[in-house]
């Protein structure tokens, strides 16, 4: 950027001050061959021209050409001048002010009469109030053709009058051709710089409406001021056809000029959030907006005076307040704010722009030409002004472009997490729907185990009682049908509350409390003794004395109660239930028979599964009672162990924690 900058600089500067600015062609006056020039005041601005021409050469004064020819309010100035030809050619040139700023100028210019007849004058008038069609020459200048004889000379009478006083430097133009040829560089280059300012305008001006930043809006306020001072300083109104000239001109200028002030600060203190990062730097800048407005104000009012004070005032402090902007912007930039650097490059060229013009100004040398360096300096300040915005609009897109690849990457992110959550959640709607399922199988089943269970004891129930009736005489008989009812009536009550214990387990663990042992393990014991002893089975219960454990009782007493009914109807001659504390300090509850023992693959299937209460071996057609054991372990925090002990038989053992152990299942 930096090399496109100088590019930028260069071309400008070659445009503006090499081929527009070239007045090599010009001579100033008086110059070396002879020409010269003479001055009348006139304070009364009664005099006429035959007036002049009757003065003696006494109330002439010779001007050295050194700074201007002056003419104050309320007067008017007198200028003869003097055109010599030393060469054998005859010159058509023009004679004009290097300044444009002047209300009128008069002009009579002296010819020779045919056959060496008197001298006599013709007259032409321009002017910045003189409409374009009166103007002796089209344009902003005020020139006029003069053609000096071969080896002559030519005697020209001036007269300058202006609102404010006017400012004369007369220059000649020895070729005509070469006068019209910087009047089109000039054209061209003012409309190369225009047509930048037109350009970035329309730029910000659509960079506004898109983003309806206040920055922006006061940063077009900055290019329209400026652009209607250049505009009025370099009287392109005067080529457009509009004949305004003081104190018109001055109040355009004066106005326009405190505005771009007003307006700059403006911009300055929002762009570069002063208020942020340096808020007394802000209390400085809207200082000088301030004072931008006040110069505004007075200047639609004080140029209708007789002085153009106020309009010095407004340069003076607007090329003050560049100064202190630049400085300004310097301190932001150091403060992090990284567009301040191209405020600090704005401001430094329109400074390469203005100081020259002010010295070149107070050299005497033609404010036309050395214009053309501040105009360089002005359009790039505006160029570099245009690329802080662009700058930061560049930053807003890259910003804008990286949240949304944020958003895309989040709402990736989140679809990846939903679809994510879908899989389990259609994983866990599987695995309930399969717990589901496994339920209502398992409720069939028990639906179809307690049929069975209840079918068998009342069939046998129901056939004692037909032989009973059948031979009503026979009182043994009846003894028996009661005996084996009340028999199965307990079978069925205890039935019954193993499915009552089933449907409550299903529904949760209840609270365990301290309980002794042999009050869980004696009542489940004794309830089977009746049945041991009529199939001829010992059945024995061994306790140790004050041992307890912390358990559920009902279910802990159903588990010991199917665990010896199982053992009870299996074994031979014996079963062996025992309570007593195991190395870890647990209570283990075993029960113990000599019959034939399990099968083998139930066998294997409780020692690698024996804390699951799932279908297998062991329960399919069995009944209630074993698969009601799983639960209760399951519920209980234990698990069913199962050996096969030397002599035969099976021994199946669990373990409780004891009184004082409250540790997890083994």
């Amino acid at each position: 950027m930096a090399f496109l900058l100088v590019t930028v600089a260069a071309a400008l500067g070659v445009l503006l001050l090499g081929v527009a600015g070239d007045r090599k062609d010009m001579r100033a006056l008086p110059d070396a061959v002879g020409s010269s020039v003479e001055v009348l005041a006139d304070r009364r601005t009664e005099t006429t021209f035959a007036d002049v021409l009757g003065k003696p050469q006494t109330d002439w004064e010779t001007w050295d050409g050194r700074g201007y020819i002056r003419s104050y309010a309320g007067e008017v100035v007198w200028v003869r001048v003097t055109l010599r030809n030393p060469t054998d050619q005859p010159l058509r040139g023009v004679l004009a002010d290097a300044e444009y700023y002047t209300d009128r100028i008069d002009l009579w210019v002296q010819t020779q009469g045919e056959g060496g007849a008197a001298a006599e004058w013709r007259s032409a008038v321009s002017g910045e109030l003189t409409p374009p069609a009166e103007k002796a020459l089209w344009g902003r200048d005020s020139a006029f053709f003069v053609d000096v004889p071969a080896g002559g000379q030519r005697v020209t009478v001036l007269r300058l009058d202006d609102h404010f006083g006017g400012w004369l430097r007369p220059v000649w133009w020895p070729d005509e051709r070469r006068f019209l040829a910087a009047q089109l560089r000039d054209t061209a280059a003012e409309a190369i710089y225009f047509g930048l300012l037109v350009a970035l305008l329309v730029y910000n001006a659509v960079l506004w409406v898109r983003l309806r930043h206040r920055d922006i809006g006061y940063y077009l306020g900055y290019l329209c001021s400026v652009g209607c001072f250049m505009f009025f300083s370099r009287c392109i109104h005067q080529a457009l056809g509009l004949a305004w000239g003081s104190p018109v001109m001055e109040t355009f200028v004066t106005v326009a000029l405190a505005a771009s002030l007003a307006f700059v600060a403006q911009f300055a203190r929002v762009f570069l959030d002063l208020a942020r990062i340096a808020p007394g730097c802000d209390r400085v800048v809207r200082g000088l907006l301030v004072i931008g407005v006040v110069l505004a104000a007075g200047g639609l009012f004080f140029p209708w005076a007789s002085s153009t004070i106020w309009m010095h005032f407004t340069i003076g402090g607007t090329a003050l307040a560049h100064v202190v902007l630049f400085f300004v912007a310097i301190r932001a930039w150091m403060a992090g704010q990284k567009q301040g650097r191209f405020f600090v490059l704005s401001f430094g060229f329109l400074a390469v722009g203005v100081v020259p013009t002010a010295v070149i100004w107070l050299l005497a040398i033609p404010l036309g030409q050395s214009a053309m360096a501040m105009m360089t300096g002005s359009a790039l300040e505006m160029l570099l002004l245009s690329l802080a915005v662009a700058d930061r609009f560049a930053v807003m897109q890259q910003e804008k472009i990286a949240a949304q690849v944020r958003a895309v990457e989040e709402a990736e992110k989140r679809r990846e997490i939903q679809e994510a959550y879908a899989d389990e959640l259609q994983h866990e709607v599987e695995e309930r729907t399969r717990e589901l399922a496994a339920a209502n199988a398992d409720k069939d089943r028990m639906m179809a185990v307690l049929g069975h269970d209840l079918r068998s004891p009342l069939t046998a129930l129901t056939l004692s009682a037909e032989q009973v009736s059948g031979d009503a005489a026979a009182t043994g008989a009846r003894t028996a049908f009661a005996a084996e009812a009340a028999q199965t009536g307990r079978a069925l009550l205890l039935l019954l509350e193993d499915v009552v214990l089933w449907a409550r387990l299903r529904a949760g663990p209840g609270r365990a409390v301290e309980q002794a042992a042999h009050g869980v393990v004696a009542p489940a014991v004794e309830l089977h003794r009746a049945a041991a002893a009529r199939r001829g089975v010992e059945l024995v219960l061994r306790c140790e004395p004050d041992l307890r454990v912390t358990t559920e009782l009902v279910p802990a007493q159903t588990l010991v109660r199917n665990l010896t009914s199982n053992a009870v109807k299996n074994a031979r001659s014996l079963v062996r239930v025992a309570a007593s504390t195991d190395a870890a300090g647990r209570v283990r509850i075993s029960v113990r028979d000599d019959g034939p023992g399990l099968p083998s693959g139930v066998l294997a299937y409780l020692q690698a599964h024996g804390r699951e209460a799932t279908a297998g071996p062991w329960l399919n057609g069995g009944g209630l009672g074993l698969r009601l054991c799983l639960e209760i372990t399951r519920v209980l925090g234990t698990r069913l162990e199962v050996a096969t002990p030397e002599g035969g038989g099976v021994e199946i053992w669990f373990t409780l924690p004891g009184a004082k152990d409250t540790g997890g299942p083994t």
